[in-house]
């Protein structure tokens, strides 16, 4: 099975998540691609993963974008999109938002990843969203954080893209 993994990261946990997605489907198979790189034919894979990280709700554009642009070829292969995001309780509402009920319809599996919250490579507003978020989260128990990577996320996400 040959597998293209096409991902946006902007601290470097979702390119960490990819690469352990690749490693779980059996990297000799897998073809790793940052969004900003030039993308290879879909046809030429039997599945793709696409993944991104989440920003005040929202995934990085150029995914966005390639989603839409390449929406029927992906409809015609198998598929899975995958988010990283720290706010766990947040994560159905990101799903919902960014990711079009027709690809919700299509997509083989949609899941979230986990996430790090990285503050040595948050610079400028996201550091000021960060903080206050920290701070939000430490008053009130409905706001949780979620600083880790979830691997099992990452192994059901492998399985159901290998089960072709």
């Amino acid at each position: 099975m040959k597998t293209l993994i096409i991902y946006s990261s902007k601290t470097g946990t979702t390119k960490k998540c990819a690469a352990l997605l690749a490693a779980n489907i059996g990297a000799d198979s897998c073809d790793l691609f940052e969004i900003s790189e030039e993308i290879p034919e879909i046809s030429g894979y039997d599945c793709v993963a696409i993944g991104s990280y989440v920003r005040m709700g929202v995934i990085d554009k150029k995914i966005s974008a390639f989603l839409q642009k390449h929406k029927e070829e992906l409809f015609g292969t198998k598929f899975g999109l995958f988010i990283c995001s720290c706010l766990s309780d947040k994560v159905s509402d990101a799903i919902t938002k960014n990711f079009p009920e027709e690809f919700m319809d299509h997509a083989a599996i949609i899941d979230h990843f986990g996430g790090e919250l990285q503050q040595d490579k948050i610079k400028g507003f996201d550091k000021i969203i960060v903080n206050s978020i920290l701070r939000i989260s430490k008053t009130d128990p409905n706001f949780r954080i979620a600083d880790k990577i979830i691997p099992e996320s990452i192994t059901n996400f492998s399985n159901v893209l290998k089960e072709i």
